[in-house]
């Protein structure tokens, strides 16, 4: 004999026909309903609108829109004295090593 598993109605405890997710801020809730209550939940409820909503929108096109990425190269980046430049220092030029690798000629 095998066994059977019935849903019932979480509001009420007779049999549901349907099962709901409502997303409550950042949390997801799982509701087994009845065709009374699936009704009644519905009845307020409207669809969404697809994208983001038109109050979001509306205040981001006033605001000047975000910058993302790395800022543009500006003009005194090379030249400028009074910035300090961050990390590892650059390698000084000398006229007289015309190695790359910083080892001078060993005997052949």
């Amino acid at each position: 004999m095998g066994e059977r598993t019935i849903l019932v109605c979480d509001v009420c405890g007779r049999p549901a026909v349907q099962t709901v997710t409502i997303k409550v801020g950042r949390q997801n809730w799982t509701k087994d309903l009845c065709q009374t209550h699936v009704d009644e939940l519905t009845s307020g409820a409207r669809r969404p609108r697809p994208g983001r909503r038109r109050a979001v929108v509306a205040a981001e096109a006033a605001a000047p829109p975000r910058r993302r990425g790395r800022p543009p190269k500006s003009a005194s980046a090379g030249g400028a004295t009074g910035t300090r430049r961050r990390g590892r220092p650059r390698k000084s030029q000398t006229a007289g090593a015309s190695s790359t690798d910083g080892q001078s000629g060993g005997s052949s």
